[in-house]
């Protein structure tokens, strides 16, 4: 298939996702094993859009369970005292094991128990020729550590991921919600799929195709909690899949104590993402009626959904519009900026 941009394989992708999370429901997760069922407190990480799934998993934990966690960015694994994570369970997100996920997971002797979220194995590792992640792997489950499987094995060739996301957010509600004190319950299909045809008013991807220039140098995200706590990968898409500069994510509340005078200051655009929660359409109309009172533009994106279930929406929505900008102004998937030349951080790993 002649796809130099990588776009046709993208809207392959994005075709896949509604058949891969109907399946993760039909068929559930697998049982999680004795040890991870025991941890009372994890130390959870993740970067790139796996940021937002270690987000995610603290919040579900931290709200609906009686447990602990939190979130330590990768960086933080490097130099801290082994004392800092004894008797705590370890949490990954990696969804290729890259390199910088490994800092956490060289630290796992430390822990009391690890867990790996990731699409790969080791069997599949060493199919792809990476023997020194199905060695890594392998060693991990040796120890007793578990793996927590989700598509899409293998999602390279472009710099987005579309796929990932959407079931790394599944995955870790499948995950949470088999702690016996548990206090919530994973959607049936009928309640989740429908969110993946969310879209955003037509106009907003209009706009950011006939102006790149309003949003690529950083417009505003308002949105409300809990989503404003695990949203980092609907800021990154506008990054990852266009190139420009990724946008500020705000709370509501949070907006007035400073990106709005900034914005005012140096006018940008705004996407807010409203939800169903009580109180968030007082907040919507406010923070339009602010915006336009300065003569800045606010386009609202709606997902009728709870709180938990709201991201798949947002993700959604987001996707059609960076997918469809994308297309528009031709942008380049496989040879984006910069590629092959971040190994120095994105191959940094001390003990390797």
């Amino acid at each position: 298939m002649n796809d130099p941009l990588g776009h046709e394989l993208l809207a392959e992708r994005l075709g896949l996702i509604p058949g891969i999370l109907r399946d993760m429901l039909a068929s559930g997760p697998e049982p999680l094993s004795a040890a991870t069922l025991a941890s009372r407190r994890l130390v959870v990480t993740g970067t790139g859009s796996s940021e937002a799934h270690a987000r995610y998993l603290a919040n579900l934990v931290n709200l609906y369970t009686d447990r602990s966690a939190a979130y330590l960015p990768l960086s933080g694994f490097v130099d801290a005292p082994a004392e800092t994570f004894h008797g705590k369970t370890l949490v990954v997100f990696s969804q290729g094991v890259s390199p910088n996920a490994q800092i956490a997971l060289n630290r796992g002797h430390d822990f009391a128990h690890t867990v790996l979220f990731t699409a790969t194995t080791p069997a599949a590792a060493e199919a792809a020729g990476k023997p020194d992640r199905a060695h890594l792997l392998q060693a991990l489950l040796d120890r007793g550590g578990e793996l927590v499987i989700f598509p899409l094995a293998e999602e390279y060739t472009t710099l987005i991921r579309f796929v990932g996301p959407m079931a790394g957010y599944l995955a870790t509600m499948q995950f949470a919600a088999q702690f016996d004190c548990s206090r919530f319950q994973v959607p049936q299909a009928a309640e989740l799929l429908p969110l993946l045809d969310a879209k955003a008013p037509a106009e907003l991807s209009e706009a950011m195709s006939r102006l790149p220039a309003a949003f690529a140098g950083g417009f505003n995200l308002i949105t409300a909690a809990p989503i404003s706590d695990f949203s980092q990968n609907l800021a990154c898409k506008f990054m990852e899949g266009l190139f420009w500069n990724c946008p500020p994510i705000s709370d509501f509340l949070q907006f007035a104590h400073g990106p709005f005078q900034q914005m005012t200051a140096h006018p940008k655009p705004v996407v807010i993402l409203q939800g169903d929660g009580r109180g968030e359409a007082e907040m919507v109309a406010r923070s339009v009626d602010m915006l336009r009172g300065v003569g800045a533009s606010a386009t609202v994106v709606p997902v009728v959904a709870p709180p938990l279930l709201s991201i798949f929406g947002f993700e959604a929505a987001l996707n059609d519009v960076v997918f469809s900008v994308m297309r528009q102004l031709r942008v380049d998937q496989v040879n984006w900026p910069g590629k092959g030349r971040d190994d120095q951080l994105y191959g940094f790993c001390p003990d390797k």
